[in-house]
């Protein structure tokens, strides 16, 4: 067994509830020193972002952004750490073939995580388990009975405890007798299941599994039969998969509480995660004033022209050939309802492709691009429906990347369809008159 603390140089410090990861690579095993087990994660090849150091003696391989949490995380590369200089390793016998028949996970065999609860033996197949936890710290809680003694932090959540021998109809599990957990996994959240201590990880035929008479178990439903873990001895089997639909756990799964922790209230996490997630980018600028559009409704950005062909038109400030084309440039500031704005060096044009052709809106300033964290399809917006995000006043509010503002979300095809509409810019910008008069008070 390896602590990382000392390869490192960090203090070591020895906990009584500290877990040992068996990593393998090749034929060999070792056992890494850890705090606990937060979870596991899959995690695409693709996202996958290598690591590299000048003159090796890198440790991890790879980095990724968790899916769920947008938290970055680092890939232990396991051979690297079996090469360290001094380090004992063992040969891993579990993937040899006598091994296998003398009890080694071989083919069709099923893997078990072994518990006692209680005076009880229970058994689950591992496949089922989302993680362990060592001796939980139950909190007593609204939610607190003779099924749910009460709730667990963990993953940044409040988490509800269930008695898994209330839940069986097979007694009640003593908090004196409860020293680790078992988190199950099921989709609208998380539920732990109370345990005295976790026994083994065991393999076992499928033959050996024996089916148990409905009537000698108050909730036969819940159990997938009766099985003799070596050394051990008679474990009861549950059915993972009925567990994960049990109407009861299901409920207390969804009374998952986020908890308000750094982690959560991170910007820059919450960022990442909406880009794990797929949230779409957002542009953000300024017209004197800092406004979202979705990047996907800017087709190209162009510098400020340095000569225009002006015409009379109110809030056109004049026409350029782009691409072969002809394109109007409009005072996004005029067209809003707000001042003029004289162009500087950070001016630029936000190119938008409409039915009638290309238009592009003057902008004082770029910010920035980023996913979107947070948004209400249900907000109340003023104005006419069908003006929705043409508008300043109509503009849902939404926040973008790691900016805590809350800032208009303005649908910049719809300012464009508005411009091209039977309505003059005149008139566009006497609609927009109190819309000013409101942003000024």
């Amino acid at each position: 067994m390896l602590d990382l603390q000392a390869v490192t140089g960090r203090p070591e410090v020895r906990r009584a509830d500290q877990v040992v990861v068996v990593v393998a690579s090749g034929n060999r095993v070792l056992g890494l020193l850890a705090d606990q087990v937060q979870g596991i994660c899959e995690v695409p090849a693709e996202t996958l972002v290598a690591a590299h150091a000048e003159g090796g003696g890198l440790l991890f391989s790879h980095t990724f952004r968790h899916p769920d949490t947008g938290r970055a995380y680092s890939v232990l590369d396991a051979a690297a750490v079996l090469q360290l200089p001094g380090v004992p390793t063992v040969t891993d016998v579990t993937r040899d073939g006598p091994a296998q028949r003398d009890g080694g996970p071989g083919r069709g065999r099923r893997t078990l995580t072994v518990l006692r609860c209680g005076e009880h033996r229970l058994a689950i197949d591992a496949a089922h388990v989302h993680t362990t936890i060592p001796t939980p710290d139950v909190r007593s809680s609204v939610l607190t009975s003779r099924m749910c003694p009460g709730t667990v932090e963990y993953d940044d959540r409040e988490v509800p405890v269930v008695d898994p021998l209330v839940l069986l109809g097979l007694g009640e599990l003593s908090r004196a007798d409860t020293g680790a957990g078992l988190v199950l996994d099921l989709g609208p959240g998380y539920v732990v299941l109370a345990l005295s201590e976790l026994l083994d990880l065991a393999h076992v035929d499928p033959d050996d599994v024996l089916p148990t008479p409905s009537f000698a178990l108050p909730r036969p439903d819940l159990l997938a039969g009766m099985v003799t873990v070596e050394g051990i001895g008679d474990c009861l089997l549950l059915d993972g998969a009925t567990l994960l639909s049990d109407a009861q756990l299901t409920g207390f799964a969804a009374v998952n509480t986020a908890l308000e922790t750094t982690r959560g209230n991170d910007p820059v996490v919450a960022a990442a995660a909406a880009a794990a997630g797929g949230a779409p980018s957002y542009l953000t600028y300024s017209i004197g004033l800092d406004i979202a559009t979705r990047l996907d409704q800017v087709s190209e950005i162009l510098p400020f022209p340095s000569v225009l062909t002006r015409t009379s038109v109110p809030g056109l400030l004049g026409l350029i050939t782009h691409r072969r084309t002809v394109v109007p440039v409009l005072c996004l500031s005029v067209l809003l309802g707000r001042e003029q704005r004289e162009a500087g060096p950070s001016s630029c044009l936000l190119l938008v492709e409409t039915d009638d052709g290309m238009v592009a809106f003057a902008v004082d300033v770029l910010r920035s691009i980023a996913p979107l964290t947070w948004t209400d399809a249900e907000q109340a917006v003023r104005g006419p429906r069908g003006d929705r995000g043409a508008t300043l006043p109509s503009a849902p509010l939404v926040r973008v990347g790691e900016d805590g503002r809350l800032l208009p979300d303005l649908d910049l095809a719809a300012v464009a369809r508005r411009r091209a509409g039977p309505q003059s810019a005149a008139t566009l910008l006497g609609s927009e008159q109190p819309a000013r008069a409101q942003l000024t008070h």
